[in-house]
C-alpha cells in the first residue's frame, strides 16, 4: 500500500538506497535535537565532577633508594629487583594501591650453548601472572595493618587517602 491508498494525503515512491522514509529537513532537525539532548543530560555530570573543587594530594615520595640495573638491562640480584619495584610503586598512589613485587630470574640454561658467566638478569613484575618462576618479594605477616611491601602503615593516617 502506498500512503495515498492508506489516506494519509500523499503519494508515495518507491524508495531508492540510502533515501530516508521522511524529508531531509525532517531527519536533520531531529539529529540536531537528539544530540542537543544528549549535551543536556551530560554536561551536568562533567560539571560536577570538573568543579568538585577536590584537592589533588601531591603523589607520596618513593621508598628507599632508587637502585640502578646492571650493563645488560637487568638487576644483578633479587634483591636489587625488589628494591626496585618497591621505589617505583611507592612514588604512585595508583600502583601502591594495586601492585604486590614478584622478581624473577630471567636467566634460563639453553642446551648446547656454552655456560654464560652471567646468570644474575631479575626482573620484577607487579603481579606473578608471568608463571611459576616469578617469587614474591616481600613477605607479609598476618600484622592488620601493612602494606603489600611489609612495610606497617597508621590506618588513621594513610600514605594514599581516598
Amino acid at each position: 500500500f502506498g500512503s495515498s491508498q492508506l489516506g494519509l494525503g500523499r503519494p508515495t515512491k518507491p524508495l531508492a538506497l540510502g533515501d530516508s522514509a521522511e524529508p531531509r529537513p525532517m531527519a536533520a532537525a531531529r539529529a540536531i535535537a537528539l544530540v542537543l539532548a544528549l549535551a543536556l543530560v551530560a554536561s551536568p555530570a562533567a560539571g560536577r565532577t570538573l568543579r568538585s573543587g577536590a584537592l589533588q594530594q601531591p603523589p607520596p615520595e618513593p621508598e628507599g633508594e632508587g637502585v640502578e640495573k646492571a650493563k645488560d638491562g637487568a638487576f644483578g640480584s633479587k634483591g636489587d629487583a625488589c628494591q626496585a619495584c618497591r621505589f617505583s610503586a611507592t612514588g604512585s598512589c595508583a600502583m601502591y594501591k594495586s601492585c604486590v613485587c614478584y622478581a624473577t630470574n630471567a636467566h634460563f640454561n639453553v642446551g648446547g650453548v656454552p655456560d654464560p658467566t652471567d646468570t644474575q638478569h631479575w626482573a620484577w613484575a607487579c603481579g606473578n601472572e608471568g608463571g611459576s618462576k616469578y617469587e614474591l618479594c616481600f613477605q607479609i605477616s598476618n600484622e592488620l595493618y601493612q602494606d603489600p611491601f611489609g612495610d606497617k602503615i597508621d590506618p588513621n593516617n594513610p600514605k594514599c587517602p581516598q
